[in-house]
């Protein structure tokens, strides 16, 4: 991989292609330079169509505007993803994706913007068998008298607990969510080709993908569309030189480009174990790799977030039986063998015991997990292309595996070093160092480059460029989840009559009068429960792939 067998063209990096940038470009000075170089920040900002007509050729109103002006794509804060396109069960809310910014892009088109969603994980958060709670009983009675027996009126007597039916059915809602759902991710800026440079220079490998910010009405030459297609061989010899069998295919006679519709991209682990799931992780294609390996594919997860419970709800009643809803008189001072001991009345509420333990199972959420993200089209350089490079401090994903002794040979002798975090001299890499600094780490006569291995990419912004999220969070659901409706138990009543006896009406005592009747409880017993479950960490479906940086 040289300048001297490497193709040159005259527009090399299409314009309206997105890439990241490892500098700081809150620095006035890199921003002026890097725009200088055809560059613009992706920020959502508005532009006269007539200022940069190649720009707006390429993207339109993708992300907002009309026929005077518009927009380049707000990234700070957000993802890239694949626009879905005819691909099928990688974007399951595709039409329902909204435009970023007036006049933009809706549903399955590029440019559109998808806001956050939260599924159920895959190892089902389950419910503690827990929610003991208590009721109050209006009509209780709490005291006992003597009264004759063998009178008119039917009286409550004795004293014992009986159990409440066996109901109670009600439902949760879980909470203690984070503010939003990130996979674990470093902030870059990312930033669009406006305008071809004056002087073209640096190598752009083959295998290199990039995110371009508008429709593709074709493929432009040089270039593969991210789709997923097999290829011979011999076909592309550099592309396949470099990509091998990652992505699918035998790697001698067949390939596939990736299939890069409706998915995120994350950097391959290479054994960090920042991918706690990186051993499961299947094939794109047949033939493609697996496990911690670049091309791999893996689906979202959805971890449990620190505080997260159940809510304090759950109210129902019960019904309660042989419960007294009316007094009578009766003698006083009654006392032998004739006398029974009949219940006092007390028109106040008695307590249930606290009891009440049950189980849910949960329901509801979003149909995957994933962060805020843009809609772009990612495509593949076919061969090494000199005069193409973007800035230096330019990042880009990569379809090679940079584990791969021979593809590190090359990509050094082109100008890229893998993005691993490697610490490099100062003075040995003046140009590099001038750009990114020690953003991603250093000491006095070092620097590191950044290591995205794992890793998924952010825009810079909102958050300080080199910004690392070491633990992933997960968001509200836009459709809460729920614990089904069930939780039916029973409580004991206190002090319920159990048989009835006649006595005198005349003046004395007010007992308490048997009704045979259900009663309420009342309709209070809110609780909650402890949740358990949960995946090793909340991300979206994504492809394996390397990331690269630009050096010289």
């Amino acid at each position: 991989m040289t300048l001297q067998n490497a193709k040159t063209v005259s527009n090399g990096l299409l314009i309206g292609a997105i890439t990241t940038f490892g500098g700081d470009l809150s620095n006035s000075d890199q921003l002026r330079a890097l725009t200088a170089a055809g560059w613009l920040l992706c920020d959502g900002s508005a532009y006269p169509t007539d200022t940069y007509p190649e720009l707006y050729a390429a993207i339109g109103n993708a992300h907002g505007g009309d026929e005077y002006s518009f927009n380049v794509p707000d990234l700070i804060g957000r993802f890239l993803r694949g626009t879905l396109h005819k691909a099928k069960g990688t974007d399951p809310d595709a039409p329902k994706r909204v435009a970023a910014a007036p006049g933009g892009a809706t549903g399955n088109h590029t440019g559109s913007l998808q806001k956050t969603a939260t599924g159920l994980p895959a190892s089902l958060w389950s419910l503690s068998i827990t929610g003991a709670h208590s009721h109050t009983c209006g009509r209780l009675t709490a005291n006992m008298h003597r009264a004759w027996s063998g009178s008119r009126h039917e009286m409550a007597r004795g004293n014992q607990t009986i159990a409440t039916e066996p109901a109670g059915a009600h439902y949760h809602t879980l909470t203690g969510f984070d503010n939003a759902t990130l996979p674990i991710n470093v902030a870059l800026y990312f930033v669009i080709k406006c305008r071809t440079p004056q002087s073209p220079a640096g190598i752009l490998p083959a295998g290199t993908i990039t995110a371009f910010g508008g429709p593709l009405p074709r493929i432009p030459a040089g270039w593969l569309f991210c789709d997923g297609k097999p290829y011979a061989y011999t076909d592309y010899p550099a592309l396949s030189d470099t990509i091998l069998g990652n992505f699918g295919g035998d790697g001698l006679r067949i390939i596939n480009v990736p299939d890069l519709r409706g998915y995120f991209l994350r950097g391959t682990s290479h054994l960090t174990n920042r991918d706690p799931d990186a051993d499961t992780r299947h094939a794109l294609h047949k033939g493609g790799n697996t496990g911690d390996n670049i091309g791999s594919v893996e689906y979202y997860a959805t971890a449990s977030p620190p505080g997260i419970t159940t809510t304090v709800a759950g109210a129902h009643s019960h019904q309660v039986e042989s419960v007294p809803v009316s007094s009578h008189s009766a003698a006083k001072g009654a006392t032998g063998f004739i006398a029974y001991n009949c219940i006092a009345w007390i028109d106040d509420r008695g307590q249930t015991n606290t009891a009440g333990e049950h189980l849910h199972t949960i329901t509801g959420g979003d149909q995957e997990t994933r962060p805020e993200n843009i809609y772009t089209d990612f495509l593949i350089a076919v061969e090494d292309i000199a005069g193409a490079a973007p800035p230096i401090g330019t990042i880009m994903p990569f379809g090679g595996d940079i584990t791969d002794r021979d593809v590190q040979i090359k990509l050094q002798a082109a100008g890229w070093f893998p993005c691993d975090g490697s610490s490099l001299r100062r003075h040995t890499y003046r140009e590099l160092f001038e750009v990114i600094g020690t953003h991603y780490g250093g000491a006095p006569l070092t620097f590191a480059i950044p290591d995205l291995r794992g890793y998924f990419v952010t825009g810079a912004g909102k958050l300080k460029v080199g910004t690392i999220q070491v633990i992933s969070t997960t968001g509200s659901p836009a459709n809460p989840i729920r614990t089904t409706t069930n939780g039916k138990h029973t409580h004991a009543i206190y002090r319920v009559p159990a048989e009835r006896h006649a006595i005198d009406s005349e003046e004395g005592w007010e007992l308490a009068a048997f009704n045979g009747e259900e009663s309420a409880t009342s309709e209070d017993g809110e609780h909650s429960h402890d949740v358990a479950g949960g995946d090793s960490e909340s991300r979206p479906i994504n492809v394996n792939v390397d990331y690269i940086i630009r050096y010289k």
